[in-house]
């Protein structure tokens, strides 16, 4: 007795053990279809490698710094030859630059988290989609069970009917009818069959995965999901308008063009900077003439009128100093510049009014995703109501047609007509689900995974 208990035990658990290998639940396979989609990986380790590129930037802030050293042995016909060493070091800071240095670095951060804000949206967009191609699964496999069951009593009534046309109590027309409602249903079970197949597909790949590693998926449809979205209306315009992805990048460019304006509007001002040089040689070692040099410089960029200041001071030897003075300027050059500034101030005034506008467009698509939510969810609860009448309905005719107050063939298509709602219940609660997705994503929110749960009965999650 407790050698066959065991035995039991033994072939319940493999029982167990082989369903788990060949079937997956919903939170197994977003596990495993992020962990196949090695985009997700690489779009965050790009991002993480530019954050680093980033932070050498402020490199620049600092002075740049060189060292040299030269060799020069010079022979000459009818004369001594000279032999030069020469070692150098200099030193380069610049002091105002108009702001450009600034202003890119705080453009190229805006840009990186803006994109660390797309690669976490894109993840969840990503899980959405698996969590879209499950549902589709589920939501097939349902019609088509529920078309089954329909077939199963129209069958049944199809046997009836044949026995009753025999003994002459329905017309060959009469049974003609049941049987072409049979054919009806058994070809939309081949229809969804079909369809079905072709979602495990769309599952494969979105799992990047090929169709016969695909199990079994768990799970089915909750017929009683009311919706995740819990907010009111405001309360959604102003996630979409605090985190849309698509209003921060129109915002990104309104940034940098007004980054690119305020730079502009500085065109008459001279870059600023210091550079100063320092020299020992000699015609060898050790070397002992010794000189050093500081220059300031002012490179101006004007339009009609670019140009350079410098003026520096020095000394050659310990007997010799100088001081240096000189000025360039290129007529007429940067001419194509001349009307820069004003071409800035349109572009930063287009991407401000693009700005508003889009702000304006969010809203109101939020405004209508909202209600479009709203509407399917009370047409789903009135047509769970009016399932439920409809069931009591086909009861009494079913109870009619015993009675023969009721052609059989009007029952049957009072049948199909019920798993025909049943299956648009089903259909709108995914079209419900995919339209709640849409809000969130267009208000940038996340949580795609958390969702499932309440959509899908034994997910996982």
């Amino acid at each position: 007795m407790n050698r066959q208990f065991y035995l039991f035990c033994l072939f319940l658990t493999l029982s167990v053990a082989v369903s788990e290998a060949f079937s997956m639940d919903l939170r197994q396979a977003i596990k495993l279809g992020v962990k196949n989609n090695l985009n997700l990986t690489f779009d965050q380790e790009e991002n993480r490698v530019a954050f680093k590129n980033l932070r050498m930037k402020y490199r620049e802030y600092l002075p740049s710094v060189n060292v040299g050293y030269s060799v020069n042995d010079t022979v000459t016909y009818y004369a001594d030859d000279t032999h030069s060493r020469q070692i150098s070091a200099g030193i380069k800071q610049m002091i105002y630059d108009k702001g450009i240095l600034k202003a890119s670095i705080k453009i190229e951060k805006e840009r990186l988290e803006l994109e660390a804000k797309k690669n976490n949206l894109g993840r969840e967009k990503f899980i959405y989609s698996i969590i879209d191609k499950y549902k589709n699964v589920l939501e097939l496999e349902k019609e088509l069970e529920i078309t089954r069951q329909a077939k199963d009593v129209v069958a049944q009534q199809v046997e009836i009917g044949l026995m009753e046309r025999n003994i002459g109590e329905i017309t060959q027309f009469d049974y003609i009818e049941l049987e072409l409602a049979l054919a009806d249903i058994e070809i939309q079970i081949s229809q969804i069959s079909h369809k079905l197949t072709q979602s495990y597909l769309d599952f494969a790949t979105v799992m990047n995965m090929s169709p016969d590693e695909i199990p079994s998926l768990l799970g089915e449809l909750n017929y009683y999901y009311n919706g995740c979205i819990s907010g009111t209306e405001d309360y959604y315009a102003k996630q979409a308008l605090n985190n849309s992805l698509e209003l921060k990048e129109i915002e990104f460019s309104m940034h940098k063009a007004a980054s690119e304006y305020s730079i502009l509007k500085k065109k008459y001002l001279p870059e600023i900077s210091v550079s100063c040089n320092a020299t020992v040689s000699d015609n060898s070692f050790p070397l002992s003439e010794k000189s050093f040099s500081v220059v300031l410089n002012l490179d101006f960029d004007t339009p009609g009128l670019p140009g350079s200041i410098s003026a520096g001071i020095g000394k050659n030897s310990s007997d010799q100093r100088y001081r240096t003075f000189s000025a360039d300027a290129d007529i007429l050059g940067n001419s194509d510049l001349l009307y820069i500034e004003a071409s800035g101030k349109v572009g930063y005034d287009r991407a401000r009014w693009n700005c508003d506008k889009y702000a304006r467009e969010c809203c109101n698509q939020v405004a209508e995703r909202y209600r479009t939510i709203s509407v399917l969810m009370r047409n789903i609860d009135i047509a769970r109501k009016r399932i439920e009448l409809e069931e009591k309905k086909v009861g009494i005719e079913e109870l009619k047609v015993q009675l023969g107050e009721e052609k059989r063939i009007d029952y049957v298509e009072s049948q199909i007509e019920l798993a025909q709602n049943r299956i648009q219940v089903f259909r709108a609660i995914s079209d419900l689900y995919s339209q709640e997705m849409a809000l969130m994503n267009l208000c940038g929110l996340d949580g795609a995974a958390s969702t499932g749960k309440n959509l899908i009965q034994g997910s996982g999650l």
